[in-house]
């Protein structure tokens, strides 16, 4: 009789503990995501986690493991190792009574620009003595967007100095010639009475006098993502880093001073999916909302190109609107951009050229054209601003 009993009570047991499993992942809900989707380079923001039980059913245990990215900090939560490359496992236990929400939030820093994807997230369950279990997986990722960090970008006057940006001390500052620039290349066409004699002597070509009211402020800013000439050379991380800050905090300035602004680059723009262009070409615009455009293209903007800049210059020509000013930026000042620096200046575009990088110092911009260098590459995730030289 005590043995029929107890083999009732184990197949009872059985029993209850496999249904229990099975209705365990019904009515099991879980959302993730970020408390906002972009972020800049160096800021913390937290992960949510929010799982939900909607049924009567509770939950004594659930497992849950979540899929992330391998170069983002957790300053809370445990974080086990992923076979799968650059990738790793944050791991919790819950436990819900019936119809009960849990919230929990790690908060997380990425160590780089780029976009971010959370998940898929495996959550496991079952009975209370754990003899079934029932799996469930939810394959909507969570994104995040990190921007590159944004400095002050300032003007000094002199010879090139590796020293400059970042440093401290005063120095004499003159006004920001990409943003309070009151003259531009002459067009047929132009009145003879605008034209300024003086600078048009210093600088050996026709430059004629802006009004504002009649004149409308435009800057392209062309990036060579390469940091060596040739793509099989591979790439310099920081001064690829360093490119893409200066190119967005200039970008911002202008943005904020009202100009319409252009970016062009050899550089993809990297997505899940690896469905973008070979290039990549943000249109002229202005306002808040073309400033989000161009910072999410420069936090997704891949560090390499197998393209030479001047081989996608020819699907960016056309794109370029009268009378505006281009910026090229580039940290391999070669054949490929003299080609296109000496081609914009020949089209009467009113150029000016930032090389950057230690190993440009010595390099100097084709005659005519205004050339600035850029330095601080070594230490460019401490520096709060760029001294253009």
């Amino acid at each position: 009789m005590e043995a029929l009993f107890f083999i009732s009570a184990v197949i009872s047991i059985v029993a209850i503990s496999y249904a229990w499993s099975k209705l365990s992942v019904k009515g099991l809900e879980l959302n993730h995501g970020f408390e906002r989707d972009r972020i800049f380079l160096g800021e913390t923001i937290n992960y949510v986690q929010e799982l939900t039980n909607k049924k009567m059913l509770p939950l004594p245990w659930i497992k849950v493991e979540t899929e992330v990215p391998g170069t983002v900090d957790f300053y809370k939560g445990t974080l086990l190792a992923h076979n799968k490359p650059g990738k790793k496992i944050l791991s919790g236990v819950y436990s819900l009574l019936w119809y009960q929400k849990i919230r929990r939030r790690y908060p997380v820093s990425p160590q780089n620009r780029g976009i971010f994807f959370f998940g898929p997230v495996t959550l496991n369950t079952g009975d209370l003595l754990g003899i079934y279990q029932n799996e469930m997986k939810i394959y909507k990722n969570a994104e995040l967007i990190v921007y590159p960090r944004i400095v002050d970008v300032l003007v000094t006057e002199g010879n090139p100095d590796i020293s400059l940006s970042g440093a401290g001390g005063k120095k004499k500052i003159f006004p920001d010639p990409f943003l309070f620039g009151g003259k531009r290349n002459y067009f047929p066409g132009d009145s003879l009475k605008d034209i300024d004699w003086k600078s048009s002597a210093k600088y050996d070509r026709l430059l004629v006098k802006v009004y504002d009211s009649s004149y409308k402020k435009r800057i392209c800013f062309i990036l060579d993502v390469n940091t060596f000439e040739n793509a099989w050379e591979g790439i310099n991380p920081d001064l690829s880093e360093f490119l893409v800050v200066l190119t967005a905090s200039i970008a911002k300035k202008a943005i904020d001073s009202g100009y319409e602004v252009m970016l062009a680059s050899n550089g993809r723009i990297i997505s899940r999916d690896n469905d973008t262009d070979i290039f990549t070409l943000i249109p002229y615009g202005t306002g808040a909302l073309h400033l989000k455009v161009v910072l999410d293209a420069l936090a997704r903007l891949d560090s390499y190109s197998i393209y030479k800049i001047d081989e996608v210059f020819d699907r960016v020509f056309h794109t370029l609107k009268k009378g505006s000013k281009v910026v090229f930026i580039t940290a391999n000042w070669g054949k490929s951009g003299k080609k296109i620096v000496e081609f914009l200046e020949k089209m009467s575009f009113d150029v000016e050229l930032i090389l950057v990088g230690k190993i440009n110092k010595d390099c100097k911009g084709p005659k005519g054209v205004k050339t600035y260098h850029a330095f601080g590459e070594e230490k460019w995730r401490e520096i709060s601003f760029i001294e253009l030289v």
